[in-house]
C-alpha cells in the first residue's frame, strides 16, 4: 500500500466524488490501489489500525472499533431489522440507511446531508461511493471504517483473511 496516494482519497470537496470497491477484505481507489484492507479482525488505513469486534448475529448488528489513539467507533442497530443503523466515529455521528426494503444499497447521513452511499453486488463486490452530495467532508478514516460495517452487515459474500 502506498501511503503517499491514501491521504488524497480522503479529502472530498463540492465537486469530487469517487468510487471505492471492497473485493474480498481488500478496498481499492478509482486507479486500482489498494487504499485499506482487514486483516484478522484489524483494519489496516492510512497509518491507522484499527481492532473490530463485530457481532453479526440475526437479531443484532454491533461492530466496534478502537483506534490506536484510544478514540471508538461504533455502528449499531437501532431497531429489529438492519435497515437503519447509526454509527459513531469519535465525536461524529453518521446514519446509515437502506435506501429500499428490497435492496441492500445504503446511504450514509451527516446531519441528514448524503456523503456516501455503498452498493453490496452478489458477486461480493462492494462498491462505495463518496462525496456524492454537497461539500460536507467525510474523514478518510471515517469513510473506510463505515464502509467496512456495511460490508460486514450487507455483502452476500464475504472472505475472511487469516
Amino acid at each position: 500500500m502506498d501511503s503517499s496516494k491514501r491521504p488524497k482519497a480522503g479529502i472530498f470537496g463540492d465537486h469530487t466524488r469517487e468510487t471505492w470497491v471492497w473485493l474480498g477484505n481488500e478496498l481499492f481507489d478509482e486507479s486500482g490501489e489498494i487504499i485499506a484492507d482487514v486483516r484478522s479482525d484489524v483494519l489496516y488505513v492510512a497509518n491507522e489500525r484499527l481492532l473490530i469486534e463485530s457481532t453479526p448475529g440475526t437479531m443484532r448488528f454491533r461492530c466496534r472499533a478502537t483506534t490506536s489513539d484510544g478514540s471508538v467507533f461504533t455502528i449499531n442497530q437501532q431497531s429489529f431489522s438492519v435497515a437503519e443503523l447509526v454509527a459513531r466515529c469519535g465525536t461524529r455521528r453518521y446514519e446509515l440507511r437502506r435506501v429500499s426494503p428490497w435492496r441492500k444499497e445504503r446511504v450514509i447521513l451527516n446531519g441528514g446531508v448524503e456523503v456516501a452511499r455503498m452498493r453490496p453486488m452478489t458477486s461480493g463486490r462492494v462498491e462505495f461511493h463518496v462525496g456524492t452530495v454537497g461539500g460536507d467532508k467525510l474523514p478518510f478514516v471515517d469513510a473506510v471504517f463505515l464502509s467496512w460495517g456495511c460490508v460486514l452487515v450487507d455483502s452476500s459474500v464475504r472472505r475472511p483473511r487469516i
